[in-house]
Order: structure tokens, then C-alpha cells, then sequence
């Protein structure tokens, strides 16, 4: 019979190779560190670090707690069975450039919210009026088919639709405002192809105006639902999907005709899209000439609307994911240390991000 302190160090010893190695790059990445920089924080060799990550060597557990201590995470957060995903698309503005370790730690933080609300989502199910589907675009033909497909499916009327946030959420979608601590990002998504429990997740920069969260909320849509293969130039065809699930061809084409920039802007209060968008549209609908085209973007240059335009649309509060910790609070009872065991955080984290009145909730990524 094993003596009580072999049946301890056994049951250690089975707790510990059942961390997740993908949970130590996360956490690592997440963090904004390098392999090698925590390799020198916790005195562990790079190579053995690299075979913890890798899930080729079982980690010891005194270099577990170490590990944990040093990303500031608690040890439930590395047993969680949860896979990192690369985004469905991750929108920037192309005159920037988003440097390597910046990107991965910015996925890694989407990585750790779209578990976080993975795991919460197993205790709350979401009735949703719509669905998301994945629309097939040889099928279709072309990225405007499928947003007017999906236009039709979700039932939006006419015109401009109201909210975009609230039309992803009508469908099961969860949307997060996020503080991305990176100028150059709009927009990520998430909607994995192997886990049919797990709704799309989308997430935009809370610094950008209501014009641009709308069209980055719309560009990253047409992104999870065409994109699970892969297409010859996936970023234009999320464009074009938004283009036309914000603003119909049918519907705002005779507007566009002789376009100025007083025009724009009227048109801009109507369909909640910027000025710099309905400029394209009308060109990208031969409405008006390319050189006209150039000559109002002159104009929108000189009078500094290419950074700030007139006429401020309001963003769209997420809602839905605030809904599902406010029932797991106040129907299932659950403490706030449940949640944040739930998803993998320290309990002064949780309450940092989450609090106890989750209206205009704020995440940093």
C-alpha cells in the first residue's frame, strides 16, 4: 500500500502532465515576452522551456508555479483544454505595420478572451433570433451576393441597419471593445472550425469612431463567415462584404451620382458609414469618375478629415457578454471567485476587468 506522501507526490505528478501546453505559449505571448526572456526570468533553459511549449517534455511542477508567478497567472489557468486559433482576420490600416511580437500578443490576448467566454458560455446558452452560417462564395459569386444573402437571412430591413453589434448579437455573436494598445489595429475575429459550440467572437478597438467600428465590425464579419477556405485576396472580399451589407448597391447607388463632400456627410448621418466609405462607394459603383474620386479625397486631405471627419457617429455598446456574467452572477449563483476560476484569472484580475456592474464593459488587449 502506497504511503500517504508517495499518493500525494503521485496525484502532483498527474495533476501536473495534465497542464496544456498550448496554455504556457498563450499565457507567454499574452504577456508580450519572448521565449528566451522568460527562459532567463524563471531559471529554466531555453531548451527545456521549448520542450515544455511544445508538449514534448512533462513540466515539473516547481517549474509550473515559477512559470505561473512570473505571467501572473493562476495555476488553473495552464490546465484548461482550450486550442489557440489564428484569426479569421485581423484588419489594420495598411500604412501600418504591426511588428511580429505585437501581432502575437495581441492574438494571444483574443486567444484568452475567447476561452474566457468559451468556458462561461457552458453554463449560459444563448437564444438567439438568428444564425451564423457559413455561406459558400463560389457559390454565391462574390462577396456583395453574400452580405446581401446574409442581409436577407438575419431579416435586416431596408436601409441602414441600426446597429451592427446588435445584428451580430441577435445571431449568437459576442462582441468585445477592446483597448488593443495598438493604433495600428481595428478589428480581430475569431470562429474556430472545430468547436460547433463556440459562436463567432469579434473584437474592435474602442478608440476608433462609430463609423469605423461599424465598418471593421462588418469587414470582420464577412471574414467568418466566407473565409474558413482559403480565397485569393481575402482582405478586398471583406471590404466588398462590408460595402455592401452596410450599404446596399440597390439602395444608395442613385444617391451617389455628382458626389461632394457635403453630400457625403448627409449621406454619412443617414448610413452611419464614413464619408471616406460612401466617397469609395460611389466609385467602386461608377457613379463617379476615378478622377473625381481623386479630387475628393484632396479635399478630405486638406480639411484633415482623413483623421477626424465631421459629423461623429456614436459607437455601439456590446451587450451580450455582460448578459451572460450577470446571469451566472444573479440566477446560477455563481461567486465572484467561481468566475474567475471559470476563466482562468486571479480574483482582483476579474474584478479589475469585470467589477460588479458590467455596463460599457472595457477589456485591455
Amino acid at each position: 500500500m502506497l504511503s500517504r506522501r508517495r499518493m500525494l507526490r503521485r496525484r502532483s505528478e498527474a495533476t501536473v502532465a495534465a497542464v496544456n501546453p498550448e496554455m504556457l505559449v498563450l499565457a507567454r505571448e499574452s504577456e508580450g515576452i519572448a521565449l528566451r526572456e522568460l527562459s532567463n526570468h524563471v531559471g529554466i533553459s531555453y531548451s527545456t522551456l521549448s520542450r515544455y511549449e511544445s508538449g514534448l517534455l512533462t513540466i515539473r511542477e516547481e517549474h509550473l508555479l515559477n512559470i505561473a508567478a512570473c505571467l501572473d497567472r493562476p495555476l488553473s489557468y495552464f490546465y484548461r483544454r482550450g486550442k489557440i486559433y489564428a484569426a479569421s482576420g485581423l484588419y489594420h490600416r495598411k500604412r501600418s505595420r504591426v511588428p511580429l511580437r505585437e501581432l502575437k500578443r495581441i492574438h494571444a490576448h483574443v486567444n484568452e478572451l475567447r476561452l474566457q467566454a468559451s468556458a462561461l458560455l457552458k453554463f449560459a446558452e444563448i437564444e438567439s433570433d438568428n444564425q451564423f452560417f457559413r455561406l459558400d462564395l463560389p457559390t454565391l459569386g462574390t462577396p456583395e451576393n453574400a452580405a446581401a444573402r446574409l442581409r436577407q437571412s438575419w431579416q435586416l430591413p431596408t436601409g441602414p441597419i441600426r446597429s451592427v453589434v446588435d445584428a451580430i448579437e441577435a445571431a449568437g455573436g459576442i462582441v468585445f471593445r477592446c483597448e488593443f494598445r495598438n493604433s495600428a489595429v481595428d478589428g480581430i475575429s475569431q470562429w474556430p472550425l472545430d468547436d460547433p459550440d463556440m459562436p463567432p467572437v469579434f473584437f474592435v478597438s474602442e478608440d476608433v469612431p462609430g463609423d469605423r467600428e461599424r465598418w471593421t465590425l462588418s469587414h470582420e464579419l464577412g471574414h467568418v463567415v466566407l473565409h474558413h477556405l482559403p480565397t485569393a485576396d481575402p482582405e478586398a472580399e471583406a471590404d466588398r462584404f462590408a460595402s455592401e451589407f452596410l450599404m446596399p448597391a440597390e439602395e444608395i447607388g442613385s444617391d451617389l451620382e455628382g458626389m461632394t463632400l457635403e453630400r457625403a456627410a448627409e449621406l454619412k448621418a443617414y448610413w452611419r458609414v464614413s464619408m471616406a466609405a460612401i466617397i469609395r462607394r460611389a466609385r467602386d459603383l461608377e457613379q463617379i469618375s476615378a478622377r473625381h474620386y481623386r479630387t475628393l479625397c484632396m479635399q478630405m486631405s486638406s480639411l484633415g478629415y482623413r483623421k477626424c471627419e465631421p459629423i461623429p457617429i456614436p459607437p455601439e455598446e456590446p451587450q451580450l457578454f455582460s448578459a451572460v456574467l450577470d446571469v451566472l452572477r444573479t440566477h446560477h449563483r455563481r461567486s465572484d471567485h467561481d468566475l474567475s476560476e471559470m476563466m482562468g484569472l486571479h480574483l482582483p484580475q476579474f474584478t479589475e476587468k469585470y467589477g460588479h456592474g458590467f455596463t460599457g464593459l472595457r477589456l485591455v488587449v
